[in-house]
């Protein structure tokens, strides 16, 4: 009995040190919400693979998560954080789950190059992620910090 007990917390904490994590920056302002609402549809297969999570990038309690995870220091829209890595090695090239992703494409700034089907792909192979966030390429913006146009 006592040797099924101590079977029992290993299983445990084995499982509770592999928790894999989704964690989702987003502003409350319709280019993020329309982002968020289609990123929660492909989030929704993965609530039992995933602790997932959601953040107001605006809220002062969220300021050490995107210091902890080295999003830019300037205002950004959205980003994807996948088990503290945000991104990943895809067909050769490095996409970043941060700003909008493709089909926000045309909102004039603050344009990904991420692709709801590269969420897929780097959730469901998390091999793919990249170890350092750090992004190649930050879009333009605005010298003086002012929230752009609905944003």
């Amino acid at each position: 009995m006592k040797r099924v007990i101590i079977i029992l917390f290993g299983l445990i904490f084995i499982s509770c040190s592999n928790t894999k994590t989704i964690e989702v920056f987003h502003k409350n302002k319709k280019p993020s919400l329309k982002t968020l609402a289609q990123v929660k549809e492909v989030l929704s297969k993965y609530e039992v693979e995933y602790n997932v999570s959601y953040h107001l990038i605006t809220a002062p309690e969220t300021l050490p998560l995107i210091q902890k995870y080295n999003l830019p220091d300037t205002h950004f829209p959205f980003a994807v954080v996948i088990n503290g890595k945000y991104s990943a090695k895809l067909d050769n090239q490095q996409i970043d789950f941060v700003h909008f992703p493709l089909f926000m494409h045309g909102i004039g700034r603050h344009e990904g190059n991420w692709s709801l089907i590269h969420l897929e792909t780097a959730l469901q192979n998390n091999a793919l992620l990249i170890s350092e966030n750090i992004l190649l390429e930050h879009p333009p913006h605005h010298d003086d910090h002012e929230p752009c146009e609905g944003e």
